[in-house]
């Protein structure tokens, strides 16, 4: 039941053939292939990507049980576009939207440890705990940053009914070479998401997701859809040089429909403190300032970044500058409309690459104006007719 979505007018607009496969999300057990309206789908660089769609209720799709299908907070869905699985996640609202049709709305497979919690203390220090023997055996994180993620993510994966499917090799292996020290204490109940998102976050951290897609067919066996966590370090994605990815508005070969390319001085700083954990004076805490900035004119503009689950001194001021590498300078986080089908075409470029942006001249820009960014936001919406991509990006 592929939805074919395209101008068969439109000249060289290619038609997309999408799919919407509704599994079982313990088993990966297709329960039904259903039509979707009004779809839109997005991914984010160290976040949580999302879709929302519409599911007629009518004749075609009474058959399909579209309100087993679809069950909120069990269910997985599937974008196959053109016979690529593009996107992957968890269904977890549902709402009417007319008298014959329901609203969902999903959030990628990541978001599955946004509802999971440390229950018992895990440490790298095996002072800290009762069992210092390794996860998944004992209490003990490996100290490497991309280890402590693989125990948190297996500390999940081993409990009871906690396993939907995600294959977390991809945290093993070599290791960063970054080590810390961490411990989610079970009384907190630390969320695995969240904890694993500031160990991510933090100076020369790391990028991680969850990738989707088909496996290629082998001695007669079909292909078999997987949910595989990542980890890339130093980071995730291309840089420019290496992309080669130019989008331009203007002139030949233009492919940015539309643009916004705001400069925000609200959310700059020029210090940053960082909040870990504990209570009163002795709270955790970190402050680091821009002095490169300062020097050169820029007033004191502070700002505070709690991070609940930090006890180390270390980890707290790696935070810290690394908020404040985000915040300095005037903040600009550009987005981009452009064409699904020219030349970058969607799916050439992923969360994590650089570009290089051209804006043409133009009344309020009289000179055009161009950079490279990183590219951290992508969203497609499946519509009949051309398709246009919006790119969100932060400066590279």
């Amino acid at each position: 039941m592929g939805l074919v979505t395209g101008n068969p007018g439109a000249g060289n607009t290619p038609d997309h053939t999408y799919t919407y496969l509704f599994c079982d999300l313990m088993t990966d057990t297709v329960i039904a292939e259903l039509p979707l309206a009004d779809v839109t789908y997005s991914t984010e660089l160290n976040g949580i990507g999302v879709l929302s769609a519409t599911i007629p209720y009518n004749d075609e799709t009474a058959p399909l049980d579209p309100e087993t299908a679809s069950t909120p907070g069990r269910t997985a869905i599937y974008v196959d576009r053109d016979g690529v699985i593009v996107w992957g996640g968890i269904i977890w609202t549902r709402q009417p939207s007319s008298q014959v049709s329901k609203q969902i709305q999903a959030a990628e497979f990541m978001s599955y440890y946004q509802h999971r919690y440390v229950k018992k203390t895990l440490s790298t220090d095996p002072s800290a705990v009762l069992i210092p023997a390794y996860v998944p055996d004992g209490q003990r994180l490996y100290t490497d940053q991309k280890h402590i993620a693989w125990s948190l993510f297996t500390y999940a994966n081993i409990q009871p009914y906690g396993n939907p499917m995600i294959n977390v090799d991809g945290f093993t292996g070599t290791a960063t070479g970054v080590p810390r020290s961490i411990t989610c204490y079970g009384f907190e109940r630390p969320e695995i998401y969240k904890t694993i998102a500031e160990l991510a976050a933090s100076d020369d951290g790391f990028d991680f997701g969850v990738d989707v897609g088909w496996t290629p067919a082998a001695n007669n066996n079909p292909p078999q859809r997987y949910r595989r966590a990542k980890c890339w370090y130093p980071r995730r994605g291309r840089d420019a040089d290496s992309s080669g990815l130019v989008f331009q508005k203007g002139g030949p070969g233009s492919t940015i429909l539309d643009y916004d390319w705001p400069e925000d001085g609200t959310a700059t700083a020029t210090e940053v403190s960082a909040l870990g954990a504990g209570t009163g004076e002795a709270k955790v805490s970190a402050v680091v300032q821009a002095p490169d900035l300062l020097a050169a004119g820029w007033p004191l503009l502070e700002s505070v970044a709690s991070y609940d689950a930090v006890i180390e001194q270390a980890q707290i001021t790696g935070l810290a500058s690394a908020e404040l590498t985000a915040r300095a300078g005037a903040q600009t986080n550009p987005t981009f409309t452009v064409t699904a089908d020219d030349d970058p075409a969607f799916g050439s470029y992923t969360v994590g690459d650089e570009a290089q942006f051209i804006i043409g001249p133009e009344p309020i820009s009289p000179a055009g104006r161009s950079g490279v960014l990183r590219i951290i936001r992508i969203e497609n919406t499946a519509a009949r007719g051309p398709e246009r991509v919006r790119l969100t990006c932060v400066g590279a």
